[in-house]
């Protein structure tokens, strides 16, 4: 059935009813946990009894109120759009490279064979069948792992190739040009002259000398060069500054054109001698190998007339001890060699001879051998904290056993001897 909607006072009696509803279930009911829709929708109805409160039809005649018996439609929501979001710069990871490990095995710095540097700088024209000397493994020395660690090329050419020819030409080139500065200017201050060539140089090959040397600096090179020309006939020596400087010239326009290669570090902590004063004594050696009385050390540094680079550059050691003369003892370990490189661990078993693996006490590692080849002699070989120890001596003949012996001498070496 049809019924009015009220009007007049009953439409008031009934928005009263209404506000006094609305009142009685906000007091009655909990505050529930705000959320943003509710916080929209309790605005809308606060909103609402606020205007209800105003009284009166007036008040409520001024909303457009539906039929309290027509559904109401939903509100639509306005939505609040949210805010963009600004995009942030995001950081680019940076990463440094980490500096490449040296290669364990050194090399040259001018990394050439020694043929091929004889072409480059005309070797024949000083020596006319000039051929390389290789040594091989057998005479693989820690002198000669030093001046690879320097990132030296050390080159010795003879008319066939055989190392006990007299005439030569050696050639030794390192990285090395700032004490090649200091070395050269005192050979200049003690009187020797220049050769005009390079950045700085000196030469010393007086007529009737055997031998003409020359010390060049060109950039960051230095190098050397040895010459010995001996006549066949006469066996006088013809070397002279003259015939070598061909070879001089052609090496500093060489060099003038290459880059040396970052320096090969020794390994931090490895194991040293501080010279043959701080080896064993001559009487701790000869009870170690026994049945012998040694002299006291003789330091092969002081027998030798060195070059710059030598002296400069190489981390060698070089002492050995001998008995006297007319001692009543066979050839056998009548001396005692010993040799050693900082930072030489490297070389034996891979530079070197193999040997066989023996147990010395204080050593990473060791082998020992034996060889005949000009003279009899046995050896032992240790790496000791990346570094290497060579200890040799001449035999009349050997056994497997006869390099054993050595073994309390590498001892007391390596004892004397300090890591880092």
């Amino acid at each position: 059935m049809d019924v009015e909607p009220p009007v007049g006072d009953d439409l008031n009696r009934m928005l009263v009813s209404m506000k006094q509803q609305v009142l009685q279930r906000a007091a009655a009911e909990p505050p529930a946990k705000p959320r943003p829709w509710a916080r929209r929708h309790l605005g809308l109805t606060l909103g609402l009894v606020a205007l209800l409160g105003i009284g009166g039809a007036s008040g409520a005649l001024a909303l457009v109120l539906p039929s309290p018996f027509e559904a109401a439609a939903p509100a639509s929501p306005t939505s609040t759009p949210e805010p963009s979001a600004t995009p942030r710069a995001t950081a680019t990871p940076t990463f440094t490279p980490a500096a490449p490990e040296q290669d364990p095995v050194p090399r040259p710095a001018y990394d050439v064979d020694c043929a091929t540097l004889g072409d480059q700088i005309g070797v024949t024209g000083v020596i006319a069948t000039a051929t390389p000397i290789d040594l091989g493994p057998g005479q693989f020395r820690p002198a000669t792992a030093a001046y690879r660690q320097a990132g030296a090329l050390a080159c010795t050419w003879t008319p066939t190739g055989d190392p006990y020819e007299q005439s030569r030409v050696s050639v030794t080139v390192v990285p090395a040009g700032d004490r090649g500065l200091e070395w050269i200017s005192g050979l200049r201050q003690s009187g020797l002259p220049s050769l005009g060539l390079g950045d700085a140089s000196a030469a010393a090959c007086d007529p009737g000398a055997s031998s003409c040397n020359t010390s060049v600096v060109v950039g960051p090179w230095w190098f050397q060069t040895s010459s010995n020309v001996v006549d066949p006939v006469t066996y006088a020596s013809t070397a002279s500054v003259d015939a070598v400087r061909p070879v001089v010239a052609a090496l500093v326009e060489q060099l003038a054109a290459a880059t040396p290669p970052p320096a090969w570090e020794v390994p931090a902590g490895a194991w040293q001698l501080a010279g043959c004063e701080a080896a064993p004594s001559s009487e701790e050696l000869s009870r170690a190998v026994g049945e012998v009385d040694y002299e006291p050390v003789v330091d092969h540094a002081s027998l030798t007339t060195e070059t710059g680079i030598e002296t400069t550059l190489l981390t060698d050691g070089h002492c050995s001890w001998s008995v006297l003369p007319d001692a009543s003892v066979s050839y056998s370990f009548s001396s005692l060699d010993v040799r050693w490189v900082t930072g030489g661990g490297w070389a034996p078993g891979t530079a070197t001879l193999p040997g066989r693996p023996v147990e010395v006490a204080g050593a990473d590692r060791a082998t020992a051998g034996c060889i005949s080849d000009e003279g009899t002699g046995c050896w032992i070989d240790v790496v000791v904290a990346d570094s290497w120890v060579h200890v040799s001596t001449g035999v009349t003949e050997f056994t497997d056993d006869t390099p054993l012996r050595l073994i309390p001498a590498v001892e007391a070496i390596i004892a004397a001897g300090t890591r880092g």
